[in-house]
């Protein structure tokens, strides 16, 4: 009758090929390190660089190493609140042994256009920029998730698409220009901008426009040859690349390069001609798309 089929030996894996030829090289097969470099010694430390655009951020570290005993361990490390415009720096303290994953997140909540930046870097003594051994990782780090090592390659704050940003300007006092500053440690590329001028019941004929300057020396500007009238509203826009056009309609478009990239303590500002000290310029709304930076260029 012969033998019954065996269903399991048909998915049974097969053995492998012996080799003939043996290897050239041979491995240790004890206290192998791990393959990673990320060692650290008692004496040393991390230091974790972060800056951001909100106030009162705070940033959690945490991190699993392996002890030179052969134990995976923890540790957690929660910053201090800092504010914007700050570069801060933090030590984290760590064990002798390997680095075998870190992870940061942020525990305040970003609204639409906020965002954190943060580096991990080693060294011997938290003054980073005169004496650092190295750096880890560096990325924005978004709210409701983590970002760390290893995970995505370490990017400068000037990489990526950027943060898309829609600001309210300050009201200037009646007769004052509007002057709107690019915070510190950061840097804008200017999408769109608008203000509304209401002028006062002195007759004299207005003319507004726009520039921009880098806080001393005036880059560019450009202003309308249509006269705004006493007792009247009118709105003004920056149009990125395209022609003065007067929609007769209470809108004025103000022609502006195609690309205006800003940087810390640059300006938008208004210029009107003949501006009178009852005039009232609103509180500008603008769109631009920001970057961090560490040292405002």
């Amino acid at each position: 009758m012969g033998t019954p089929p065996n269903p399991t030996a048909a998915a049974s894996p097969q053995p492998s090929n012996i080799q003939t030829i043996k290897p050239k090289v041979s491995f240790q097969t004890d206290n192998i390190p791990p393959s990673q470099y990320l060692y650290f010694r008692d004496f040393e430390f991390l230091n974790l660089v972060c800056m951001t655009n909100q106030s009162g951020q705070s940033i959690v570290f945490t991190a699993r190493y392996l002890t030179p005993q052969n134990e995976i361990k923890e540790t957690t490390f929660a910053s201090p609140a800092f504010n914007a415009g700050v570069i801060q720096i933090f030590q984290v303290p760590v064990a002798e042994g390997w680095i075998i994953s870190f992870a940061l997140q942020v525990t305040i909540g970003q609204a639409s256009g906020q965002w954190t930046f943060a580096q991990v870097l080693t060294g011997r003594t938290s003054n980073f920029q005169q004496k650092s051994m190295g750096q880890l990782w560096s990325g924005y780090v978004p709210f409701g998730t983590a970002n760390g090592w290893p995970g995505l390659p370490s990017k400068e704050p000037g990489d990526g698409a950027g943060t898309l940003r829609s600001i309210t300007g300050s009201t200037p006092a009646a007769g004052v220009e509007i002057s709107e500053i690019v915070p510190n440690n950061r840097r804008w590329t200017l999408l769109a901008f608008r203000a509304s001028l209401t002028t006062s019941a002195v007759v004299a004929n207005r003319f507004p426009g726009f520039l921009f300057d880098d806080g001393a020396v005036t880059l560019y500007t450009a202003q309308t040859n249509i006269a705004q009238t006493a007792g009247t509203a009118n709105s003004f826009e920056i149009g990125l690349g395209s022609p003065f056009f007067n929609a007769a309609q209470g809108i004025t478009i103000i022609p502006f390069p195609t690309t205006v990239e800003l940087k810390q303590l640059f300006h938008i500002k208004s210029k009107t001609a003949a501006l009178d000290p009852g005039d009232q310029w609103n509180a500008p709304e603008y769109l631009v798309m920001e970057w961090g930076s560490w040292d405002g260029t």
